[in-house]
């Protein structure tokens, strides 16, 4: 694919602005396709799937809703680093916009290089103001921290790299949840440390698995001494490939083991992004099922894999909303299908720029830029 696209998530460290890429296409729209394994397959059945009503028919569009079928820990949102920067009017529409569905998740960005830019001093008022909008919302919050201060990274380095001390990364963690104190009990940590442009540049990316261990087990401890009952999810994995840009899944899972993660996560977060192609979803999804294979065979078949970003692009030449919203049902389908998976969050609740040729602007799901709902919104529309 020979445009330059852009990954969504959490995006916008130091600056808070979108990190522009190109190496997404060729990781996660790849066209090579890999065999599934099967593991832990499960089946639901809920009459005709929303993927197969998604026409413009006059009943459908007197049912008001489709059939869903979704996973059963439930699903939710993420919007991205501007999600903490909305003025409190757009964050209270696009939360307005979540409650219409059924989603009882939001995940939302921990951006330590923002809150404690000053080593030792902590803002967290953009985060608090989140927090809360969320929990007025019935919202539960999934935190995730990433981003190290420029006082934390080594000089010179790129604002995604990692501390030069896992220690510092554990302390904040601690810091964070001291401050909510019970209000947020979900923990993920970093973002696509398996993206080289996500984790420092190729100067950390052939030791990432390994350096990224450290962070997590520094995280965990930190965490559960805050609060035995929170939930710590490690990974955050893109869907890579093996390359000087990124891993695939499996290989940055199976080298966290061998650096002696097992005992510090509750759970593995996957970013299952595929396009319209079905290589891409073999490819993809084959991955997710290696990874579960993976925690099988190292006994951790009671602990979950989470999907904390799926998306698709309505840009120019990407997929329309109505088959934007087909491709989503499908992604959720696919969650609920498999009984290990845990919450699922859709990237993102809003369109982030009003430019239909940029990629990266035009992931939302329920709102284009100017909040008019998209085709998704009314597939997701609550019934209660």
């Amino acid at each position: 694919m020979s445009r330059a696209t852009q990954l969504p998530g959490l995006r916008g460290v130091a600056s808070g602005t979108a990190l522009v890429l190109g190496l997404v296409a060729a990781l996660i729209l790849s066209a090579m396709a890999m065999p599934t394994t099967g593991a832990d397959r499960g089946t639901t059945t809920a009459g005709p799937s929303a993927s197969e009503q998604l026409s413009d028919s006059p009943q459908q569009g007197r049912r008001g809703r489709t059939d869903l079928v979704v996973p059963r820990a439930g699903y939710g949102f993420s919007d991205g680093a501007r999600l903490v920067q909305l003025n409190r009017r757009d964050l209270r529409r696009q939360l307005d916009a979540v409650a219409r569905t059924d989603a009882t998740w939001l995940r939302v960005p921990f951006n330590w290089s923002h809150i404690e830019s000053v080593r030792g001093t902590y803002d967290w008022s953009q985060v608090d103001r989140v927090v809360r909008a969320a929990r007025r919302h019935d919202l539960t919050v999934l935190a995730n921290i990433s981003y190290a201060p420029t006082w934390a990274r080594a000089a010179g380095s790129e604002a995604t790299a990692p501390p030069r001390s896992a220690k510092t990364y554990g302390k904040f963690a601690g810091a964070a949840a001291r401050h909510f104190g019970g209000k947020v009990r979900h923990w993920e940590l970093w973002n696509e440390p398996n993206l080289a442009s996500h984790y420092g540049g190729k100067s950390y990316h052939s030791r990432a698995p390994e350096t990224y261990t450290k962070l997590v087990k520094r995280a965990h401890r930190a965490l559960k001494k805050q609060d035995r009952r929170s939930t710590v999810v490690a990974g955050s994995l893109a869907a890579g490939l093996n390359n000087d840009k990124g891993f695939r899944m499996p290989t940055f899972v199976r080298r966290m083991y061998a650096a002696g993660a097992a005992k510090y996560f509750d759970a593995i977060s996957l970013h299952p992004y595929t396009t319209e192609s079905e290589a891409s979803w073999k490819r993809v999804y084959g991955d997710v099922d290696d990874v579960r294979t993976l925690m099988r065979r190292r006994g951790h078949a009671d602990r979950p894999i989470w999907f904390t970003e799926i998306g698709n692009s309505t840009s120019t030449d990407g997929p329309s909303q109505k088959e934007q919203a087909a491709l989503l049902v499908r992604s959720l389908e696919a969650a609920a299908s498999r009984p290990y998976v845990g919450p699922t969050i859709l990237y993102a609740i809003r369109d982030g720029g009003d430019d239909p040729a940029v990629f990266g602007q035009n992931f939302g799901t329920l709102l284009t830029f100017d909040f008019e709902p998209k085709r998704m919104a009314k597939v997701l529309r609550s019934t209660s």
